[in-house]
C-alpha cells in the first residue's frame, strides 16, 4: 500500500486539497478547467513548488497556498511561469483577495528584481517572469466578495484610470453543477463533485460519491500513485465530514466499485487506518475541551470565593475562552488583582 502523511487529516481539508494539487495530475485537471487554452502549454510534470513565504506580515501567507513554477511551451521553445493558486475554503469569502494574490506577484518580482541587481556587470536586461494568478474556492457558498483590485480602491471616479487593472482568475466550485463535474474527463474535477454536495442529504451525496469512484476505478491500472491518492481523498473527506453512521456503508461503497480483489484490500486497510486516526484525534480533542472546562469553573470559582456574584458579561466570556494559557495567565491574576475591572482576559 502507498503512504500516506496522516498530518494531512489535521487543518482538513485545506492541507488535503493542497497536497492534492501538488500531483501534476490533479494540477493539470484544475489549470485545464480555469485555463484551457493555456493549460496544454503547461507541463505541470516539470512543476516546481516554491516557498510563499515573504518577509512580511502572517496574513499573506497561509499554508493553503501554493505557488509553482512551470515550463510554457511552445514551439519557439519554453518559458518559465508562476502559477499562483491560491485556495479557499471558507463560509465566507475574503474580500482582500485581489490585494493577496497582487502582493505574492510584485514580491515574487523583487525577489527576481534582487537577484538581477546581484549580477555582474553588465547586466542582461532585466526580465520579470509571467505570473497566472488562481483563486481556488471551494466553500459552501458561490463567491461574493470583490474579484477585482478596482473594487477595493476607493476615492473620486476621475482618480480611477490610475487604479492598476489586475484581475486573478477565479474557479468558484460553487458555480460548478455536480452533473457537470462527473461528465468532466478530468479526474480532479469528478472528485471535487464529492464536494460539491458536502451538505446534501445522504441519498445525493451517495449517489455523487459512487459516480466519482467508478470514474477513477479506471486510474488503477495506469496511474496507480494517483488513484490510491485520489480515493483516500474521497474516503478521509466523507469520513471526515459526514455523519459517523454514514461511514460503513460509504467504506462498502468504495470497496465494492473496485473489481480487483487486491484494491478492494487497500480501500479496507485505507478506510481502517482513517478511522482509528480520526478516534485518536476525537479523543485528544475531548481531552482538551474536559482541561478548558475544568479551567473554566476553577478560575469562575475562584473569582466568586474573592469578588462574589460575577456579572453575566463576564461569565460569558470566561466560558467562550479556549486558550489553555490565557486560562492559566487568568487563574494568576486571582490573588493580585483587587477589583474584578483588573482582571485581563
Amino acid at each position: 500500500m502507498i503512504p500516506i502523511d496522516l498530518s494531512l487529516l489535521h487543518d482538513f481539508p485545506d492541507r488535503a486539497i493542497r497536497w492534492q494539487l501538488q500531483q501534476p495530475g490533479n494540477l493539470r485537471d484544475l489549470l485545464g478547467a480555469v485555463v484551457p487554452t493555456l493549460a496544454p502549454h503547461l507541463d505541470c510534470d516539470q512543476a516546481e513548488l516554491q516557498s510563499p513565504i515573504f518577509p512580511l506580515d502572517d496574513w499573506r501567507y497561509r499554508e493553503s497556498d501554493l505557488l509553482f513554477l512551470i515550463p510554457y511551451r511552445t514551439g519557439k521553445g519554453r518559458q518559465r511561469v508562476l502559477v499562483c493558486v491560491l485556495i479557499e475554503h471558507q463560509s465566507a469569502a475574503d474580500p482582500r483577495m485581489p490585494l493577496r494574490v497582487l502582493l505574492y506577484t510584485v514580491l515574487f518580482w523583487e525577489r527576481e528584481w534582487k537577484r538581477w541587481e546581484e549580477r555582474s556587470v553588465p547586466r542582461p536586461a532585466l526580465q520579470l517572469t509571467p505570473v497566472l494568478p488562481i483563486v481556488f474556492q471551494t466553500g459552501p457558498r458561490p463567491w461574493t466578495a470583490p474579484r477585482t483590485l478596482a473594487e477595493l480602491v476607493a476615492g473620486p471616479e476621475a482618480l480611477r484610470p490610475f487604479v492598476p487593472a489586475y484581475q486573478p482568475l477565479f474557479w468558484d466550485l460553487a458555480e460548478q453543477s455536480p452533473e457537470a463535474l462527473l461528465a468532466s474527463t478530468a479526474e480532479w474535477l469528478q472528485t471535487l463533485a464529492v464536494i460539491r454536495v458536502d451538505g446534501e442529504d445522504r441519498a445525493e451525496f451517495f449517489r455523487v460519491m459512487g459516480q466519482a469512484v467508478e470514474h477513477l476505478r479506471g486510474l488503477a491500472g495506469h496511474e496507480k500513485v494517483r488513484w490510491h491518492g485520489l480515493l483516500w481523498f474521497l474516503l478521509a473527506w466523507a469520513m471526515h465530514r459526514r455523519p459517523s453512521e454514514e461511514h460503513e456503508a460509504l467504506i462498502t461503497l468504495c470497496r465494492s466499485a473496485q473489481l480487483d480483489v487486491r484494491l478492494q484490500t487497500e480501500v479496507q486497510t485505507m478506510s481502517e487506518t482513517i478511522a482509528q486516526h480520526l478516534e485518536k484525534k476525537g479523543e485528544k480533542k475531548g481531552r482538551q475541551e474536559g482541561q478548558l472546562q475544568a479551567l473554566r469553573d476553577t478560575l469562575v470559582r475562584l473569582l466568586r470565593q474573592r469578588f462574589g456574584r460575577l456579572p453575566a458579561d463576564l461569565r460569558r466570556q470566561i466560558k467562550a475562552m479556549t486558550d489553555v494559557k490565557r486560562l492559566q495567565a487568568c487563574l494568576d491574576q486571582v490573588l493580585r488583582i483587587q477589583s474584578l475591572d483588573e482582571l485581563h482576559l
